[in-house]
């Protein structure tokens, strides 16, 4: 995209030189990796240390939603998926086999929409009150500066829209929705279409809206399933 495009990486300060799990964390509408650190997830750095996992949180630029758009210079799955993998691959020790992306709201959304059209690379999947269709109020939060002014155009760019892309996935996939949430019809459909093709997945309610109070728990929990999944895969 020809910027740079600010990055935490939160890691264990002791290393005992073998490659170790790595997550890339996207944070939702409006928010930055700071915010994710201090707010959002403030248990992130002990997390690290317990679990000895690398935390990737990039800048999600306030609402591009994470996908490539046509009509501007906003390319984020690509730098995601790609750039970034790469880079943290290169620089860290990711461990490549055990690499997971997860994320709230708009980076539940992303997590879901990007670790289904890159299996290869996320061995994980984990979306938290995730906006599974975005079309509804797109209008309101960014979405035409990047896809247009035509929901109908919108339709290949939601999360719903790569279910079947996960019919045949070996990916672990976690979805968490709070029972006060404006998204859990969103969230509960998602599920079922997911079980209608028989992909297997971790479906969560519990009580909660769309805030911190719910995504902030709600993470650490998918942190604990995902670490559990990378001891399994040993």
């Amino acid at each position: 995209m020809k910027k740079e495009v600010k990055t935490l990486v939160i890691r264990p300060t002791s290393s005992t030189g073998k490659t170790i799990p790595t997550v890339y964390i996207l944070h939702g509408y409006t928010g930055y990796p700071k915010r994710t650190l201090t707010q959002d997830i403030p248990a992130l750095q002990a997390l690290s240390k317990e679990m000895k996992m690398i935390f990737v949180l990039p800048d999600g630029n306030y609402d591009s939603w994470y996908v490539d758009s046509e009509h501007t210079n906003s390319k984020y799955e690509t730098f995601v998926a790609k750039e970034l993998v790469d880079y943290v691959q290169n620089h860290y020790k990711s461990d490549v086999s055990k690499t997971a992306i997860m994320g709230w709201s708009m980076g539940g959304h992303g997590a879901l929409y990007i670790g289904a059209r890159h299996q290869t690379t996320f061995t994980a999947i984990g979306s938290i009150c995730g906006v599974i269709d975005f079309r509804p109020f797109g209008k309101d939060y960014g979405v035409p500066k990047i896809l247009g002014d035509h929901p109908e155009d919108w339709k290949n760019y939601t999360s719903i829209s790569q279910i079947e892309n996960l019919k045949n996935s070996k990916q672990q996939i976690l979805i968490s929705c709070g029972t006060e949430d404006v998204l859990i019809g969103q969230n509960r459909k998602l599920h079922e279409q997911l079980m209608l093709f028989k992909v297997p997945h971790i479906y969560e309610e519990r009580p909660g809206a769309q805030n911190a109070a719910y995504w902030s728990q709600a993470a650490i929990t998918q942190l604990f399933q995902l670490n559990q999944f990378f001891k399994n895969h040993e």
